[in-house]
């Protein structure tokens, strides 16, 4: 039972971090109270995975000299201090330096590097398993999260109801880093420093950073556009509601999911399930974008939640075998694509209009199966 202290220990950090996800209840509340434009909330929202991106990466590449422990110190020092630059002042663009890009995307980019290479460290044989377990009370810690702060916020208002929850994670958080154990040395040649080109140059690796490019953005537009795709289609509010939560539930269970299978059969089998799912999930859409039956939506948000989500829990596994004896370091990279991917299918979803992206994403996405089965041969 001991053995697995340090895996509960952390679990605070993924609710701690996945404050992002509970966006969707903090900023209708702070576009009413504070006055600030919907733009201004719509470009918090997306300085956090273009903070997350560079932190992750750099941090991979950091694990051969720092301990994950120090790293998480550094998550934490972020999420406070950033937290703390955020709510001191009455500036949106402090608000967002903060909140935004430094507690929850640098913060974040850290932490899940660290996170995942205790894992991988502490449990190598269950490095899948336990490292989209992570992931998935990552992306699932709205459900703890907004509930907190829309209680709190019913009586006390944005900034205060905000500052009550930094402040509680954040001690919670301190609490288990001081009673985590150091992480063993890693094994093998992972100490080593390998360059970033050189360790670019590895073909699995290019092959598996391409694939995720090429199929995570359907996903990330999908949840920011389902609300309203919804609605165009005439589906009522309740049903509407009711995809969003099918999708945020396929996003939990595809990364525990993909993460076991992963381990259950092999990194790349479960790439390639995930895939296949995303590819499906494309062809129901495509059939409702050209008018081919409502009906298909139907099955569409929790399909597209699973791939998604999948496309995540598969990605400590799979940095293991694509780049041997780097996997930390490869791990900070194929999760700084998937970051960078969920901020560019929003984005694309924004300039050239919603039905327009959903469609060549889906595209995509067909193609990102093809290419994965042509890799897996």
């Amino acid at each position: 039972m001991r053995r697995w202290i340090p895996f509960v220990l952390l679990t605070p950090f993924q609710f701690i971090f996945g404050l992002i996800y509970s966006w969707g209840t903090i900023s209708p509340a702070l576009h009413i109270q504070s006055g600030w434009p919907q733009a201004t909330l719509d470009l918090a929202f997306s300085l956090t995975p273009l903070g997350l991106l560079p932190a992750v990466i750099l941090a991979g590449r950091a694990l051969h000299r720092l301990a994950p422990k120090t790293l998480l110190a550094l998550a934490l020092a972020c999420f406070t201090v950033g937290g703390g630059i955020g709510l001191l002042t009455a500036s949106p663009v402090a608000f967002m330096l903060g909140y935004s890009l430094l507690a929850l995307g640098v913060g974040a980019g850290l932490s899940t590097a660290a996170c995942i290479a205790l894992v991988s460290r502490l449990y190598p044989q269950r490095r899948g398993s336990l490292g989209g377990a992570l992931l998935a009370l990552y992306g699932m810690s709205s459900v703890v999260s907004a509930p907190l702060f829309d209680e709190i916020n019913r009586h006390m208002g944005w900034r205060p109801s905000l500052a009550a929850l930094l402040g509680v994670y954040a001690a919670i958080g301190w609490l288990a880093w001081a009673i985590l154990p150091e992480a063993p040395a890693a094994p093998g040649r992972q100490t080593d420093h390998l360059p970033l080109m050189i360790l670019l140059r590895q073909r699995p690796l290019q092959w598996a950073l391409v694939i995720v490019l090429m199929a995570a953005p359907l996903g990330s537009a999908s949840f920011a556009t389902i609300g309203h795709h919804t609605k165009a289609l005439g589906i009522s509010s309740a049903l509407g509601v009711l995809a969003v939560s099918l999708m945020a539930l396929g996003n939990g269970v595809g990364r525990l999911g993909f993460g076991l299978l992963a381990d259950w059969i092999s990194p790349r089998f479960s790439r390639t399930a995930t895939l296949g799912l995303n590819a499906l999930a494309a062809l129901l859409l495509l059939g409702v974008l050209h008018g081919f039956g409502v009906w298909a939506f139907a099955a569409y948000p929790l399909l597209i939640g699973l791939a998604f989500g999948g496309m995540a829990g598969k990605l400590p596994a799979l940095a293991a075998q694509v780049a041997e004896h780097h996997g930390e370091a490869a791990f900070g990279l194929l999760f700084g694509a998937f970051a960078f991917a969920s901020f560019l299918g929003p984005l694309l979803s924004a300039g050239l209009g919603m039905h327009s992206a959903l469609q060549g994403l889906a595209l995509c996405a067909l193609a990102a199966m093809g290419l994965g089965l042509a890799v897996a041969r």
